[in-house]
């Protein structure tokens, strides 16, 4: 029986062993298995990684490109665009530098003109001159020859003169002789009108063809200062505004550029106006000294109520009595503008020379006092 019980219990030794061992090899399969799982985890991690990463580059590089892309597209246009403004600065220079050499030649070729203008001025005042002493000397020689050729014939002729008689004779002789000079000085001034063109109105011929010229015209209220009120019908403009020094003014509503035209101005009792043409279609005051573009009667309070001629050339005092009505005589193709007194009939002032364009009747009430001008 000792030893069946001895086998048994090495049997059960043996079996307990090989379980033990069974289980501890299960147990390390099982580590090994899970060891190995973890492995291939890994490695499946870290293999997904770097493809991540690299797919990131991938689309950062072609993100980098695009705005590298984009970039250059923008720098190459800023660049076209410089190229374009430096060209157009070069233009602009060119034409400025042009424009330039232009006003210098026109601004010569004026004071050139200018200096033209006095000069034959000059040599006019000079001519005229002359021909007024000459035309006094001719008219004294004529005189004194008629006297002359009188004394003779009567001599001739035999007659027998008593001192009663012969201070008759003197008499109509000294007559005969003025009324022989005046006529010849009559008939000189008409020749040197004539000649002249200058329209004086001592017919009634004369003064037809002055106002054969008549025109209507309307005061433009565009033009119109602020200050001033024109009528509905365009025919009376007054001051309307706060008294002020400056000579707000209004522009008739057409210009002339050729032709001869007259128009009416009824100024009344005014002591502050001006009347005259004006190139400065944009201007609605008139300056206190004119440059350029300007053709002007003025009459002036401040400067006692005297009438003054304005013009580039300068100022003159006009040497008249009171005017209530003034005719303006336009004689574009001659350049010539005319002042009449147009109730007397009586020639005030010409300014000769000529326009360099359009020109518009321009009118001026001042900016003190309420009356009206009105213009026929």
């Amino acid at each position: 029986m000792a030893p069946l019980h001895q086998s048994e219990a090495s049997f059960e030794a043996v079996l307990f062993v090989s379980v033990a061992a069974f289980m501890t090899l299960v147990v390390m399969i099982l580590l090994c298995v899970r060891r190995r799982g973890y492995e291939e985890l890994q490695r499946e991690q870290s293999s997904e990684e770097p493809q991540e990463q690299l797919n990131h580059l991938k689309r950062e590089i072609k993100r980098l490109r695009k705005e590298k892309e984009d970039l250059q597209k923008n720098y190459d246009s800023l660049k076209r665009e410089k190229e374009r403004l430096v060209k157009e600065k070069e233009d602009l220079q060119k034409n400025y530098d042009s424009l330039k050499r232009e006003k210098e030649r026109l601004v010569k070729e004026k004071e050139d003109l200018q200096k033209n203008y006095d000069t034959l001025k000059k040599e006019k005042e000079n001519a005229k001159a002359d021909f007024e002493e000459f035309r006094r000397k001719t008219s004294k020689t004529m005189c004194d020859r008629l006297a002359e050729t009188s004394d003779v014939r009567q001599k001739q002729e035999g007659k027998i003169l008593t001192p009663g008689s012969t201070a008759d004779f003197e008499e109509f002789r000294r007559k005969t002789s003025k009324t022989m000079c005046d006529r010849l000085a009559e008939t000189s001034d008409v020749r040197q009108k004539q000649e002249g063109k200058i329209l004086t109105p001592g017919s009634t011929a004369e003064w037809k063809t002055i106002t054969d010229a008549h025109v209507n015209v309307t005061l433009d209220p565009s033009t119109a200062n602020l200050s001033l009120t024109v009528s509905e019908d365009g025919s009376e403009v007054k001051f309307t505004g706060k008294r002020s020094a400056e000579w707000p003014s209004v522009l008739g509503g057409e210009g002339f550029t050729s032709g001869r035209h007259y128009w009416e101005v009824v100024v009344g009792e005014k002591e502050n106006w001006v009347l005259g043409v004006s190139t400065h279609r944009d201007e609605k005051s008139i300056p206190e000294k004119p440059e350029e573009g300007y053709w002007l009667v003025r009459r002036a309070k401040k400067f006692s109520k005297s009438y003054t001629a304005v013009s580039q050339s300068g100022d003159q005092i006009l040497k008249l009595e009171v005017c209530k009505v003034w005719g303006v005589y336009l004689d574009w193709k001659e350049g010539r503008l005319s002042f009449y007194n147009a109730e007397t009939k009586v020639h005030i002032h010409t300014f000769e020379g000529s326009f360099p364009g359009q020109v518009y009747p321009i009118f001026s009430p001042g900016s003190k006092g309420s009356r009206s001008l009105i213009i026929h």
